[in-house]
This record gives structure tokens, C-alpha cells and sequence, in this order.
């Protein structure tokens, strides 16, 4: 998903959106644990080589709350580097007056507030705090004017690098005697092309076979039909990634789910893939009899 392994570590400011940034690398499909305290990262980092998450994109949010944190964090940041991974900070600012009323408006209370202290002189005394980690920081990114959207855009671009796998296709061919899968934002109906049910040579093939599939698109409305949809697809795609959109599920039916829509997602699929997505297929309903 990332050119190299990394391990991204959000931090910041309290109050500038480090959640937020968290809850947006979860829906770019990435593995991410929130308010780890850094001593822990080093163990963390011991056990993630050996999963199924190593090759993953994940992501640590950290803040100064965690006890010993500037003190030990340089440590970490060595121990990650000895270990095969690269540190990737994304530091998180905004203005006092942006935290400020935030804060206000959540009614939340500052993580670092105590009785001694009013809230600008909290905010004052954080920002030095992590003044050390800021000037060590990859990317700094201030809140201070950006709604949530502009800062999952802002991530997505600094992760992917205009690369635009980050986008999670899942095509469902299915039957529509057997119900619309839930999960699906379009749905496409097949059921208006040739039919190989009904010819005693195919009946008992799926859409998986090269006869089946030819017998299907050898219509002119078949070809016709594909080259539309594509033309969508082609206009859709874009504009869902610059929206923001991190999954789009599509579903393809037919009668059975056992022929056509099998056919048509396995054209699209291929289509998708051709402009740079990794696409993935699923034959919901393909050895129903």
C-alpha cells in the first residue's frame, strides 16, 4: 500500500484533530492504534514483524499526556529505525484560538488542564513541550482553517503520493432471486442480456467459462452495454476519490448469479484495473443450483 514499511505516528497538539487523522488512515484501510504510550511502541513494533500486519499500513497516535514521553521518545524512534521500519510523523497544529473553541463547543476538557492553569496557558505550555518533536516531524499540517473532509484529503495525499489504490473496489456478482447485497452503494442489472440458462450447452457453466462468457457478448447490446458502464466508471471513479470516498461496493446481478453477472464483474473488474485500482471480486451466488 506504501513504497517502504513505515510506521506512521500521529501526534500534535491536543485538540487538532489527531482522532480525527487516526480514524481517516483506518478508512484508507490502515491498521492503527490510538493513545500509545511510548513505551509501549518498541514492544508494539516486536510483535507487528511477526503478524499478518507487518507489510500494513499502521499508524500510532501519540501525545504528550503518556508519561516520560519526550524523554523517551528519541529511543523510540531509534529502535524503529533498527528494527526495519522508518518513523513518519505527521504533527497535527492550530491556532489557540481554533483549540480553544473546540473545546468549548465539545465541552471536553484539555488533557493536560489543571486548576493552576487557564486554557491558553495549557495550550502555551504544550506547544513547547512537543516544540522538540515538531522540528523532527515529516509533514506538519495545521487544522486551523480545514474541516474534517480537507484533513482526510490532506492524508490521503501525503500517504499515497497521488497514487490511487487507497480506493477499496469490491464487486459482488450475485443473483437477484437470492436479494441485493446490503453492503452495495450501485447496482447494476444484467438481466436484460442473453441468458445462457435457457441454452442446455451452458446451463449448467458459470460466467467463469470462456464459452459462457463469449455466448453472452457476442450481442451487440452486450458489447454496447460494457462500453457504457466503463464510460461511468470512468467518470464516477475520480470523483469519488476526490471526494473523500475510501470504499465503493458494486453490485452485479442477474436471474441466478451464476452466469451473466459473474461475466459482467469479471469485464468491469478488469477495466477497474486497467486505470490503476486493484479491484475485488466476489461471486456471491455462483454454485447455488
Amino acid at each position: 500500500m506504501i513504497r517502504r514499511p513505515e510506521i506512521i505516528i500521529v501526534t500534535g497538539l491536543s485538540g487538532a484533530g489527531r482522532s480525527t487523522a487516526i480514524k481517516s488512515i483506518e478508512d484508507f484501510g490502515g491498521f492503527c492504534v490510538d493513545n500509545m504510550p511510548a513505551a509501549l511502541i518498541e514492544k508494539f513494533i516486536g510483535l507487528l514483524k511477526g503478524s499478518d500486519f507487518s507489510k500494513s499500513l499502521v499508524a500510532l497516535g501519540v501525545d504528550v499526556r503518556s508519561r516520560g514521553f519526550m524523554e523517551g521518545i528519541p529511543g523510540v524512534f531509534s529502535a524503529v529505525e533498527n528494527m526495519g521500519y522508518e518513523s513518519n510523523i505527521i504533527f497535527l497544529e492550530s491556532s489557540d484560538s481554533a483549540i480553544i473553541r473546540r473545546y468549548s463547543e465539545s465541552r471536553h476538557r484539555h488533557p493536560l488542564s489543571c486548576e493552576e492553569e487557564t486554557l491558553p496557558e495549557t495550550i502555551k505550555s504544550e506547544r513547547e513541550q512537543l516544540a522538540p518533536l515538531r522540528e523532527r516531524a515529516r509533514h506538519i499540517i495545521d487544522t486551523t482553517a480545514l474541516t474534517p473532509h480537507e484533513l482526510k484529503k490532506k492524508l490521503r495525499d501525503i500517504l499515497f503520493e497521488g497514487e490511487s489504490d487507497f480506493i477499496h473496489i469490491n464487486i459482488i456478482a450475485f443473483g437477484f432471486k437470492y436479494g441485493i447485497p446490503e453492503e452495495a452503494d450501485m447496482i447494476i442489472d444484467t438481466r436484460f442480456l442473453p441468458n445462457p440458462h435457457y441454452d442446455t450447452r451452458f446451463s449448467f457453466k458459470t460466467g467463469k467459462d470462456r464459452q459462457v462468457r463469449d455466448f453472452i457478448m457476442k450481442e451487440e447490446l452486450s458489447m454496447e452495454f460494457v462500453q457504457k458502464y466503463r464510460d461511468l466508471l470512468d467518470f464516477l471513479l475520480p470523483n469519488y476519490v476526490k471526494e473523500g470516498k475510501s470504499y465503493l461496493n458494486i453490485g452485479v446481478g442477474c436471474t441466478g448469479g451464476r452466469h451473466r453477472s459473474v461475466t459482467i464483474a469479471s469485464i468491469i473488474s478488469k477495466h477497474i484495473e486497467e486505470k490503476g485500482h486493484r479491484p475485488h471480486v466476489t461471486n456471491r451466488d455462483i454454485d447455488r443450483k
